[in-house]
């Protein structure tokens, strides 16, 4: 009977075999050029250790010059022996689907070594024409800065649900009354987070600027007996209102991703296939590898529907004649939805209707 230890030797003996004499950097470049990835690496200044490395799938260069309307990017942490940080960038398909553009592991999360991943992500390009319209990020102001140099031509967006979970937790800090009373009366602090956060909400999905400006006083006669917090709330709206408000953003087309959702829930899944965070990079490489083979399959089988199939409730409808194979299931369902509202709200004006759809999804 085999235990599991004889398992885990075996696999090991394997893994060893497979390898050869390589070490772990020329098993993984050994990989990357078998399978055909387009990858950039640096060493240290006069070293030949490797500092930052870089790879995209070829499938994956394909869909970005495809697909590069919106980018979401960030950091995840405990995915390799070597404690690297690794920067993943996503973008979204025409059918709505996440695919992964880009894998870069780098020995320190400094401007530079971001500077250098976001510049070989740009030279995965071919032509000006296709660069990003979005680039969403979390909330970190390094990569804010480099995000809006490497690509001055993209609209630079921060992760409202990043940035509100901040402004909660000061909240939960500074919005306090002594003793849990204002006037003699009870107050309950989960009372007063609840209230000022409702505020902030209003704030942030202000369709308009006069709107925004209503609910900005609105927000301040709220916090009034908060000085401390206001002056934070102040300070990040400052900074970050043009990348989260939904006044300025909607002006853009970033078809719904206003969060950085997609790019977590790509590092909630890539984790999930390496298993444990002891592996070397070689390792990392055949897990990612496997992952964005069966991704690759999933994208493509809805391309093939789209194309195929036409749900009955757009068939015969002039409106929709001669989209059917043209556009994704994904598109016609918002102008569906657009044409819903319109039909109940008989909304002919523009300054009422914002034509959201037209500017943010790129659809009539």
């Amino acid at each position: 009977m085999t235990n599991i230890k004889q398992v885990y030797n075996e696999r090991q003996q394997i893994w060893k075999a497979n390898r050869g004499d390589k070490k772990s950097l020329q098993y993984l470049i050994s990989k990357l050029e078998e399978h055909n990835y387009t990858y950039f690496s640096r060493t240290q200044s006069e070293s030949t250790t490797v500092e930052d490395i870089f790879w995209a799938h070829p499938t994956s260069v394909k869909l970005f010059n495809n697909f590069s309307t919106v980018l979401v990017m960030d950091s995840t942490y405990k995915t390799n022996m070597y404690k690297m940080p690794m920067f993943e960038v996503v973008g979204v398909t025409s059918t709505d689907l996440t695919y992964s553009v880009g894998f870069g592991f780098v020995t320190h999360e400094k401007e530079e070594n971001v500077v250098w991943v976001l510049k070989m992500l740009r030279k995965l390009l071919t032509s000006k024409m296709n660069m990003p319209k979005v680039i969403v990020t979390d909330k970190d102001m390094s990569l804010m800065k480099v995000v809006g140099n490497v690509f001055p031509e993209s609209y630079a967006m921060n992760c409202n649900f990043r940035v509100q979970a901040n402004v909660k937790q000061r909240c939960i800090l500074d919005c306090k009354y002594p003793l849990e009373k204002k006037d003699g009366k009870e107050v309950k602090p989960h009372d007063v987070v609840k209230k000022i956060m409702r505020a902030w909400k209003a704030i942030v999905e202000s369709p308009t600027q006069e709107l925004y400006a209503n609910a900005l006083v609105e927000f301040q006669d709220e916090c009034s007996d908060f000085p401390l917090f206001i002056n934070y709330a102040m300070t990040t709206l400052k900074e970050v209102k043009e990348k989260i408000v939904r006044a300025w953003t909607d002006h853009v087309l970033h078809p719904g991703c206003r969060t950085t959702n997609r790019v977590e829930s790509a590092h909630a899944l890539v984790k999930k296939y390496l298993d444990n965070s002891v592996g070397d990079l070689g390792t990392c490489w055949e897990k990612i590898h496997d992952m964005l083979v069966l991704q690759f399959t999933a994208i493509q089988t809805t391309f093939g529907q789209n194309v195929t199939v036409l749900e009955h409730r757009f068939k015969d409808v002039t409106l929709y004649s001669g989209l059917g194979g043209h556009v994704s299931r994904w598109a016609l369902d918002n102008i569906a939805l657009e044409e819903s509202r319109c039909r109940k709200t008989l909304c002919m004006d523009k300054e009422i209707c914002r034509c959201v759809q037209r500017t943010s999804y790129g659809v009539p």
